[in-house]
């Protein structure tokens, strides 16, 4: 692959944007790479992550693509929800061996590009959630530390963090000349306006590179309101409604990229 003249993705988000998935399972993502015809790709999203993480695996990815000298890069990001606040430690006696409790940070990125490795001493663990003080939830010390965390969680900071991470990777895009497609899980935005402290931010934001449905809602809106399928969980699209989603967006992706 000639990596300067190819075409690049990069894709970031949480459960809604994880590649690789099984069956009903599968995400948008490589239905993105393959509707546009891109030859290389990174594929950062994970479940339960929050906007913090996918901040910095986007960052992590775009660094790499810069350092292979890639020239055509399109980033695709669909952000999370805003009360998941992943809390960085070096603590590896929090670290639990299962899809969420895990220790996590750059690692698990599905590429097909070279360079991709990391020494993983430290990361975020992800609460996917306010988090609960049912025993089923995490282990005792985890949870204990989750619960001591979020007994400070903010909605309006919370809502600052995302929009500063939003406007951090718009620029970051901008600046290296990366086309970028913003899209939303579900509607992230609706308690904006309950903060005026957060206007400054939100005026910051680059709007014309979102792609909402009926200017407000994500993929999980999108789902319910066109009678589309979710999993069993009643919560997560099909990759019907992946696909349906994208191919709604159609006209306007091809705009941005």
């Amino acid at each position: 692959m000639n990596l300067s003249s190819s075409k690049i993705l990069i894709t970031g988000g949480c459960s809604f944007s994880e590649p690789n998935g099984h069956k009903e399972k599968k995400t948008w993502v490589e239905y993105f790479q393959q509707k546009y015809k891109f030859e290389g790709f990174y594929h950062s999203g994970i479940g339960a992550t929050g906007n913090e993480q996918i901040t910095h695996r986007l960052l992590y990815c775009i660094n790499n693509a810069l350092k292979n000298n890639c020239k055509d890069i399109t980033l695709a990001v669909m952000w999370s929800e805003i009360e998941r606040n992943d809390i960085f430690t070096n603590d590896w006696s929090l670290d639990m061996d299962t899809d969420n409790g895990n220790i996590l940070f750059n690692n698990n990125i599905h590429t097909n590009m070279p360079g991709v490795s990391y020494d993983l001493t430290s990361g975020f663990i992800r609460p996917g959630r306010i988090p609960g003080d049912d025993e089923w939830y995490r282990n005792k010390k985890q949870r204990k530390w989750l619960l001591d965390y979020y007994k400070f969680y903010n909605e309006e900071y919370s809502i600052m963090n995302t929009l500063k991470n939003i406007i951090l990777i718009q620029n970051t895009c901008k600046e290296n000349n990366i086309k970028c497609v913003m899209f939303v899980m579900k509607n992230i935005f609706e308690n904006v306006k309950k903060y005026p402290q957060v206007k400054y931010l939100y005026n910051m934001v680059d709007w014309s590179m979102f792609l909402l449905y009926e200017k407000e809602y994500g993929l999980y809106e999108y789902t319910a309101i066109n009678d589309l399928e979710f999993w069993r969980d009643n919560f997560h699209p099909t990759f019907l409604a992946h696909k349906h989603f994208i191919d709604n967006f159609d006209k306007d992706i091809k705009k941005l990229i």
